[in-house]
């Protein structure tokens, strides 16, 4: 595939400028369908987003939510690698990614993913509270309530 041509519609024929305007049309109706609860719907619009932009962290990103919402946390587990491989510093991916394993009952590697997304974020509030639920679930009640007490400091609205 060359820069001039895309997607899945071989006779059209986009400028890279013009790429980058359908993917960001995808990527903001596949949120918008997201927030909805249409996450089929916004998945079908995150994978057009990824075929015009494939290095783009956050569509991943998004997509991954949007298996997650599905109570599909393997295929979860998968986009949030690539928004991490992506972009290594997304806090917010490790976040998810440990809420994906959380759910699937991996409270280690859970525990490990908001480690790092604490270190990418030392403010983030939800991946203390999150690490804190993964050490809840493990018996270790000490940890749990430290991480909690780190969460309400940072936010004390939460």
């Amino acid at each position: 595939m060359n820069s001039q041509s895309v997607t899945s519609y071989p006779e059209v024929h986009l400028s890279q400028t013009e790429q980058l305007t359908l993917a960001r049309a995808y990527y903001n109706r596949g949120n918008a369908y997201s927030k909805k609860g249409e996450y089929n719907r916004a998945i079908e619009d995150y994978i057009k987003a990824i075929q015009l932009k494939p290095d783009d962290a956050n569509t991943y990103y998004n997509r991954g939510n949007a298996y997650y919402a599905k109570g599909d946390f393997d295929r979860a587990i998968e986009d949030f690698n690539k928004a991490i491989e992506r972009n290594p510093d997304y806090a917010y991916a490790y976040n998810n990614r440990g809420n994906a394993y959380y759910a699937k009952g991996d409270f280690d590697r859970a525990i490990e993913d908001f480690n790092k997304a604490i270190e990418r974020n030392p403010d983030y509030a939800y991946a203390y509270n999150n690490r804190g639920n993964a050490y809840y679930a493990k018996g270790d009640f000490d940890r749990a309530i430290e991480d909690f007490n780190k969460a309400i400091e940072r936010n004390p609205d939460y």
